[in-house]
C-alpha cells in the first residue's frame, strides 16, 4: 500500500467573518526547527510542480496516513459522527450575544453571565433596547451594563463597529452580512455533542440554541490542520486562460487530487468528518463535510484527458497532449458527489434528528493524475460540458468555478477567545442535557467556596478548602472545578474527600507550568447523598514554589442519570519496557461489536521504578491520546484509571493500541496489564 504520512503543524483558526486566518508565525530559519517538526512555509515549494499537490495542497498536512492508489479507495463514505446544524451567528446581529428568541429573552451570553459570573441585571436593564441596525436608535447603556462575558464579546467580536457608526453613511459597510462564526460553528459541530434538552443551572434555563451558541464561541480559535489557500478575489475578478482554467494558484486550489485523497480516506475509510470552505471566491462559507459518493470513475487515455481540459483539441482527440503535469503517466476521470451540512436557525430543539433537511450536495468533475501504479499525484478541475465516460452523463458541473476553496481538519477548541467563559462549564451543560429523561428539564446545583486558602510549602498536611452541603440530593453526576494559583504545578497533589471516601484528582502533573483551572468528572460518589462536608485537599510535595487554593466548586446533578452499560476489554501482556527507547512497546486490544464511544476509561497497571521516565499513549484509528507524559517525579509504578475524551463519538470497533515508552536511562519496568472500559 502506498502511503503519505508527515508530522505537520497545528494551526489556530481565528479571524473575522466565517473565514479563518492563521495566527501561527512561520519560522525564518527552516533548518532550526525542533526535531521532528515541520512548518508549511518550510515544505519545498518548487517540488515538483506548482499546480498539482504543491506545498499548500499537500494532503500530508492533515497529518493522517493516506492510501494513495485510486483503485484501492472506497467509492462511498459517511462520517460516523454527524455534525449538527446551527446558525453562523452573524456579526451584524452581535453574534452569540444576540437575543435570538426575541427582545424579552436574554442572549446566550447574558444567561452565561447570570449563571456562572455572578452577574445580576441592574434595575431597568430589561427595558433597554440593543442595537438593531444602522440608522435605528438604541440604548448605549445596554452595552455598558452587560455582564463580563457578554460585554467582552460584544465589544471585541460583535457589532460594535456598526454601533459606533450607526448614524454614519458608511455604517452598513462596517460589517458584511456574511461575517460570522461559521469558522467556529463547524469545528464545534464536528467535535462536540449536540444538546438534547433545555437545562437549568443556578436558576438560569439554557435552551438548546443557547448551549450551541456558547460552544461555538469557544471554538473561535480552534486548532486545526489546513490544506489549500484562500482565494481573495471576487468571482468576476478571477483570471482564467482560454480553456477556463484559473490562473491564480489561490483560486485554482483545492487541487482535485488532494480533495479526492482526503474525502476517500477520511470519510470512506475513517468515517471522520472534516471542514471545507465550499465557495471558491473571497467569501468564506465553512461547512462540515458529511459524506460522499463516486458516481463515475474510469481510467482514460492521455488524449482523452487533454481533450477534457483543452478546447483546442481536435474533435476526435488527436493531436491532444496532456501538458499540465509531465510526471503523470495515467489519468482517471471522476464524478463525485459530496454531502455537507448547511446552516439552520437557532432552535430550542436538536437538529440532528432532522439532519436530512440540512444536508446539501455538491457535484465535482475532475481528472486525477497518477503514476503507473495508480498513485495519485494531482489533478485538474474540468469546466467543459463533456466527458470521456461511455455512458451519457447529464448536468455536468463547471468545477473550475464551483470547487471547494480550502479544506481543514478540526482538532480541538484551541485558545479561548473570551476570558470570562469556560469550555468545561459549557460542556457540563451539554452533558446534563444529554442525560435528561424524555420530556424533562434536568436541573443541577452548584456549591462554591471562594475563600482563598494558602498551600503550605512542602508539607504533607497540605491545605483544605471545605464545602458544607445541607441538602439531601442523590448524586447522579458530579463535577469538581478547581482554581489554584501555584508557580510549579508538578509539586501538587489534589484529592477530594467526602463521607470517609477519598478520590485522587491529580498528582504531581503539569511539570513546570503555573496555575490550574480544571473541571474533573467524578463518578465515585454516584447514587450517594451529597449531604455533608466536602473537602478539597491540596498538598505541595516539594520545596520552594508556593500557591493558593482560590476557588473550589461542586456541581451536583440530582436524580438517577441514565447511562449506557460499560463493556470491559483487557490485555495482560507482561511486556518489559525497553530502557531509554523512542519506540517502546505496543500492546493491542481488539474491541468487538459496533457503536460510537460515549464514555471511555483506561486503566493501567505498569510496574516501573521511576514513572516520570514514561510516556503512555492510547491509539485508535487516526487518533492518539496521551495518558501520561513524564509526570510523577520519582514515584514508583503507574496504577491508575484515566477518563479519556479524545475518542468521544468515534467508532469503538477495531484495534486499540497502548504505546509505552521509557525516555530516560537507568530505571526500568513492565507493562503488566491494561483495560478499556467503554460505554457506547
Amino acid at each position: 500500500m502506498t502511503k503519505f504520512l508527515a508530522i505537520i503543524p497545528v494551526v489556530a483558526l481565528v479571524g473575522m467573518g466565517c473565514g479563518p486566518d492563521s495566527d501561527v508565525t512561520d519560522p525564518s530559519d527552516c533548518n532550526a526547527l525542533p526535531e521532528g517538526k515541520i512548518y508549511q512555509a518550510c515544505i519545498d515549494k518548487l517540488a515538483p510542480k506548482a499546480d498539482r499537490m504543491d506545498a499548500e495542497n499537500d494532503p500530508k498536512l492533515f497529518g493522517v496516513e493516506l492510501e494513495a492508489r485510486w483503485a484501492a479507495l472506497g467509492q462511498t463514505g459517511r462520517a460516523l459522527r454527524t455534525p449538527w446544524p446551527d446558525t453562523y451567528w452573524p456579526t451584524y446581529a452581535d453574534a452569540v450575544n444576540a437575543r435570538w428568541q426575541g427582545q424579552a429573552t436574554k442572549s446566550p451570553l447574558e444567561k452565561y453571565d447570570m449563571a456562572f459570573n455572578g452577574w445580576t441585571p441592574p434595575a431597568g436593564f430589561d427595558n433597554l433596547v440593543p442595537f438593531k441596525g444602522c440608522g435605528q436608535e438604541f440604548d448605549a447603556d445596554y452595552y455598558t451594563q452587560l455582564g463580563p462575558a457578554a460585554k467582552y464579546w460584544s465589544d471585541n467580536k460583535g457589532n460594535k463597529a456598526q454601533r459606533d457608526a450607526w448614524q454614519a453613511a458608511d455604517c452598513e459597510e462596517k460589517i458584511e452580512g456574511w461575517w460570522g462564526l461559521c469558522h467556529a460553528w463547524v469545528p464545534a459541530a464536528i467535535l462536540e455533542d449536540e444538546p438534547v434538552k433545555a437545562v437549568t443551572y443556578n436558576g438560569v434555563t439554557f435552551e438548546v440554541g443557547d448551549m450551541k451558541a456558547l460552544m461555538v464561541m469557544m471554538y473561535d480559535r480552534s486548532s486545526t490542520r489546513f490544506v489549500g489557500q484562500r482565494c481573495n478575489a471576487k468571482n468576476e475578478e478571477i483570471k482564467r486562460d482560454e480553456n477556463g482554467r484559473i490562473i491564480d494558484d489561490g483560486c485554482r486550489d483545492t487541487n482535485p487530487g488532494t480533495l479526492h485523497l482526503l474525502v476517500t480516506n477520511l470519510l470512506g475509510r475513517d468515517k471522520r468528518a472534516f471542514a471545507e470552505d465550499r465557495t471558491m471566491d473571497y467569501q468564506v462559507w465553512n461547512q462540515p463535510v458529511l459524506g460522499y459518493r463516486i458516481t463515475q470513475q474510469a481510467e482514460i487515455a492521455e488524449n482523452a484527458a487533454a481533450k477534457l481540459l483543452n478546447a483546442d483539441c481536435e474533435t476526435d482527440g488527436s493531436n491532444c497532449e496532456y501538458t499540465w503535469d509531465a510526471d503523470a503517466t495515467k489519468f482517471v476521470e471522476v464524478m463525485m458527489e459530496v454531502d455537507y451540512i448547511t446552516e439552520s436557525d437557532a432552535s430550542t430543539e436538536p437538529m440532528i434528528p432532522d439532519i436530512a433537511s440540512y444536508t446539501r450536495t455538491d457535484r465535482y468533475h475532475y481528472v486525477l493524475e497518477t503514476l503507473d501504479d495508480g498513485t495519485i499525484i494531482g489533478g485538474e478541475w474540468i469546466s467543459v460540458s463533456a466527458t470521456a465516460f461511455p455512458q451519457r452523463v447529464y448536468g455536468l458541473p463547471n468545477s473550475q468555478s464551483t470547487h471547494a476553496d480550502f479544506l481543514w481538519l478540526p482538532l480541538s477548541a484551541g485558545r479561548s477567545s473570551n476570558p470570562y467563559a469556560n469550555l468545561e462549564k459549557i460542556r457540563m451543560l451539554v452533558a446534563m442535557s444529554k442525560d435528561d429523561q424524555p420530556g424533562e428539564t434536568r436541573e443541577g446545583k452548584s456549591f462554591v467556596n471562594a475563600t482563598p486558602v494558602s498551600i503550605p510549602d512542602n508539607a504533607a498536611a497540605g491545605a483544605t478548602s471545605s464545602i458544607q452541603v445541607d441538602e439531601d440530593v442523590t448524586i447522579a453526576g458530579l463535577k469538581v472545578t478547581v482554581t489554584v494559583t501555584h508557580t510549579y504545578m508538578g509539586d501538587l497533589a489534589l484529592r477530594l474527600e467526602h463521607d470517609g471516601h477519598t478520590v485522587e484528582l491529580q498528582k504531581n502533573a503539569g511539570g513546570s507550568t503555573a496555575n490550574l483551572y480544571k473541571t474533573f468528572d467524578v463518578d465515585d460518589f454516584n447514587n450517594a447523598s451529597a449531604r455533608g462536608e466536602w473537602r478539597l485537599v491540596a498538598v505541595d510535595n516539594a520545596s520552594r514554589d508556593v500557591g493558593t487554593i482560590d476557588k473550589f466548586e461542586l456541581f451536583v446533578v440530582g436524580g438517577n442519570a441514565s447511562a449506557p452499560t460499560a463493556e470491559v476489554f483487557t490485555a495482560s501482556p507482561a511486556k518489559k519496557i525497553p530502557d531509554s527507547s523512542a519506540t517502546g512497546i505496543t500492546s493491542a486490544i481488539q474491541v468487538t461489536g459496533t457503536g460510537a464511544v460515549r464514555e471511555l476509561k483506561v486503566t493501567l497497571d505498569i510496574k516501573h521504578t521511576y514513572v516520570s521516565d514514561l510516556i503512555v499513549e492510547l491509539k485508535h484509528g487516526t487518533g492518539t491520546s496521551t495518558l501520561h507524559n513524564r509526570e510523577g517525579d520519582d514515584s514508583d509504578d503507574l496504577v491508575k484509571t484515566y477518563t479519556v475524551t479524545d475518542f468521544q463519538n468515534v467508532d469503538s470497533a477495531g484495534e486499540w493500541k497502548l504505546v509505552v515508552k521509557d525516555r530516560a536511562r537507568q530505571d526500568t519496568g513492565t507493562l503488566n496489564a491494561w483495560q478499556l472500559e467503554i460505554k457506547r
